[in-house]
């Protein structure tokens, strides 16, 4: 990763999105990070974090307390996308990577679906909502400023602008002996072709940007709290381990990599 690099994180709050957060600020070569959050203004504990609604007058410590804007976003709002992006447009004139980190598998109400006559349409669309279609939406409005970013960096086919998004393998079709979980698994799988479709487009109109759909493992989080029960000790990962397997992948990847769909090692997962 070379330095300098402006980061949007979507999901800042989430699990892997604040391990994320965590290993991005330790790292001097990423200058600038936005991170979203749904509901409420996070309250962190991170004394390096800026809160966009207090103004200090302690001058210690202020560059690295700027490095982090925190921004309202529900992903499942395309005004409210456009208008987070609309901010970061006030403050950078580019952004290098974009990692959405936000994801939908159980709710108060509802867990995933072991037979289909637990499907409920509702709920389906929830996980339509959150996991497929945000990270279309983000891409068509940040855009200009990835493309800025080309323009102004002119950078190599080896440091491409990133666009990642976090999946899941059970999103894989040709990966599934199991069965269930019909909501999560076909929004999955939605947001993987909507993935690759828009690394194709991208690779005409928006040239050294890279496309990569990423699979963390399963990550000690509220998220898969309720499924680890049978998953192997060495198999369930850490957020602060996860957040360092996904970015040492990520600034591994080339322009040549764009429409990839990889595991947190890095290794290649079947469609």
């Amino acid at each position: 990763m070379k330095p300098n690099k402006k980061v949007l994180l979507i999901g800042g709050t989430s699990g892997i999105g604040k391990a994320l957060l965590e290993r991005m600020l330790e790292d001097n070569k990423v200058e600038q990070i936005f991170a979203t959050y749904h509901r409420r203004q996070p309250i962190t504990n991170y004394p390096d974090i800026k809160d966009p609604n207090t103004k200090s007058t302690d001058t210690k410590n202020t560059d690295t307390r700027d490095k982090v804007v925190w921004l309202a976003m529900d992903v499942t709002s395309e005004p409210s996308i456009e208008q987070a992006i609309e901010q970061i447009s006030e403050h950078v004139d580019h952004i290098d990577w974009v990692i959405n980190a936000v994801g939908l598998l159980h709710n108060i109400s509802h867990q995933p679906e072991k037979a289909v006559r637990q499907l409920d349409p509702e709920f389906f669309i929830d996980n339509m909502k959150v996991n497929a279609l945000p990270s279309l939406l983000i891409a068509k409005h940040i855009k200009p400023l990835l493309q800025a970013r080309l323009k102004a960096g002119d950078p190599s086919e080896t440091d491409p602008a990133i666009y990642a998004t976090i999946s899941a393998r059970v999103g894989s079709i040709s990966d599934n002996k199991l069965g269930g979980w019909y909501s999560y698994r076909m929004s999955k799988a939605a947001l993987n072709m909507g993935m690759k479709t828009l690394s194709i487009e991208w690779q005409r109109s928006l040239k050294n940007v890279c496309v990569a759909v990423m699979q963390p493992g399963t990550v000690d989080t509220p998220l898969s709290k309720p499924f680890q029960t049978n998953v192997p000790d060495e198999k369930l990962f850490q957020p602060q381990q996860c957040a360092d397997n996904l970015l040492t992948v990520l600034s591994q990847l080339t322009v040549e990599d764009t429409g990839c769909f990889v595991d947190w090692a890095g290794k290649p997962i079947a469609w």
